[in-house]
């Protein structure tokens, strides 16, 4: 069977039809560089820290896959995180593989080998799957496909990256969720800008979220949602008595809804 970077990208299955040119050896690590197709930006310094720790104490227990890119230097295939657990060891040298592949096949292995990791955030996902489908004319169907995932999934993953900076950045950080930035998507930048705020300040649900977006876009002359409003501004209040009881307030609640009021009744104990 052709690995997955083989049926995406039409190679040449080298296991069935030549033998792979691969050779260990000991290179400098100034002469490693990441690769270039790298989708992950965010790498976790303890996990790193702990790689080393488990480098020092057992040695390099699999080599890191590079290929030649210019007299002497190598960039890396597959295992950056070993590479920099071993800048952090200030090591000289590091034990690799070294493969002879095209632009193609170590674009395809770096990229793919990182979207099926599951800590792979959702904006280096689609940042990911952006960089696969500009190569030999990939569309998301053929990437949904050989992925194993569906077309919507691509498509929704790859909406992500029209949102605005700040609320990518938030995502990036995980204060908001994908559900959370999905539903922004149909808002200006400012109006994200600011709904990203109240996100923020206000630890608005997903569903808190596509309220306040639905009254932004709805025209200025539609008669008010009541039930709409209301359910909002309770939900908001609701919050706020479990904010006071998490911190130790004697405090109740009592909600009543009628033809013609909904009322809230919150005592606070002394």
């Amino acid at each position: 069977m052709k690995k997955p970077f083989s049926r995406l990208f039409g190679l040449m299955d080298k296991s069935e039809n030549q033998q792979e040119k691969v050779s260990l050896q000991h290179l400098p690590m100034e002469n490693i560089v990441p690769n270039r197709y790298q989708p992950r930006t965010e790498f976790d310094r303890d996990r790193i820290r702990e790689l080393a720790d488990s480098i020092e104490e057992h040695g390099l227990l699999q080599p890191i896959t590079v290929r030649p890119i210019e007299e002497g230097m190598y960039e890396i295939i597959a295992g950056e995180r070993r590479f920099r657990a071993l800048k952090m060891l200030n090591r000289e040298e590091a034990e690799v593989i070294v493969k002879y592949l095209t632009d193609t096949e170590s674009a395809a292995i770096a990229l793919i080998e990182n979207i099926q990791r599951e800590n792979l955030s959702s904006i280096e996902e689609a940042r990911a799957y952006k960089k696969l489908l500009k190569m030999d004319g990939i569309t998301q169907k053929n990437l949904a496909q050989n992925l194993g995932k569906s077309q919507s999934f691509i498509a929704n993953k790859l909406r992500l990256l029209k949102l605005s900076e700040p609320v990518i950045e938030a995502l990036q950080r995980q204060e908001i969720t994908e559900r959370h930035a999905r539903s922004l998507l149909s808002l200006e930048d400012d109006q994200q800008g600011e709904v990203l705020e109240d996100i923020r300040a206000r630890k608005w649900t997903v569903k808190d979220t596509e309220m306040a977006v639905k009254k932004k876009i709805q025209p200025a002359n539609d008669e008010m949602d009541f039930n709409q409003d209301a359910s909002f501004a309770l939900n908001g209040l609701n919050r706020e008595v479990e904010r006071l009881k998490n911190k130790g307030v004697d405090v109740s609640c009592e909600t009543s809804d009628t033809a013609d009021f909904k009322e809230m009744t919150i005592r606070i104990y002394k």
